[in-house]
């Protein structure tokens, strides 16, 4: 075994295991690879609530959280510390897969070092303002970027290139922006994105509605 670091969610994969009932961890642990309130939480959370409804939890699952890197550091301490831990799970997600297939997880380190177990829910791209913006609707923001695209600051988990970066992409190239004229502020996860966003350091936030 590789290593013990699951990714994403383990429901599905278990149901699938002949023996489920074999999956009786001493300690269960869900790593969330970012700050509380993000995506990664959320699949955490489903995790534990799933598994505890099947009873296949001994204990209660513990949810910590180990920003850093949209996953890597997460994914360097599974592949270095703790590669054969059998109770530990670790939330993924595309974004983070995207990056491991750039590279940017650190030399040696691949989509190899990871037993990838499952996915649940699925993710939607939104585009979100604060209730109280004056941007009521897509067509004002559009026309607001279009007038000065480096007037408005977006934010969301992720780099330049990130699947959220490629949303605010893909929406002002829709009318012949440059994605490069855009502010972007890269954060851990969305937690910290939606408090840059109610805060008022960002103005958009090119993020997900989870299901």
């Amino acid at each position: 075994m590789r290593t013990a670091f699951a990714v994403a969610a383990v429901l599905a994969a278990l149901s699938w295991t002949p023996d489920a009932k074999a999956f009786e961890p001493d300690q269960p642990t869900c790593i969330a690879p970012a700050s509380p309130g993000g995506g990664f939480d959320l699949t955490c959370r489903i995790a534990q609530r799933s598994l505890e409804a099947v009873d296949l939890l001994p204990s209660p699952m513990e949810v910590t959280f180990m920003p850093g890197g949209i996953g890597a550091v997460a994914y360097a301490h599974m592949n270095s510390s703790r590669i054969d831990d059998p109770d530990t799970i670790v939330a993924f997600s595309s974004g983070s897969t995207l990056n491991i297939a750039q590279g940017k997880f650190g030399v040696g380190l691949d989509e190899t070092d990871a037993r990838w177990l499952a996915t649940v829910g699925a993710d939607f791209g939104a585009i979100v303002v604060r209730a109280d913006s004056e941007f009521q609707t897509l067509d004002d923001l559009l026309e607001a970027v279009q007038n000065d695209p480096s007037g408005l600051v977006f934010g969301a988990g992720g780099s330049i290139g990130s699947q959220d970066w490629m949303k605010a992409a893909l929406l002002v190239g829709s009318v012949g922006v440059d994605p490069r004229e855009l502010r972007y502020v890269a954060y851990e996860g969305g937690g910290e994105s939606k408090a840059a966003l109610l805060g008022g350091h960002i103005d958009v936030f090119p993020g997900d509605v989870s299901k």
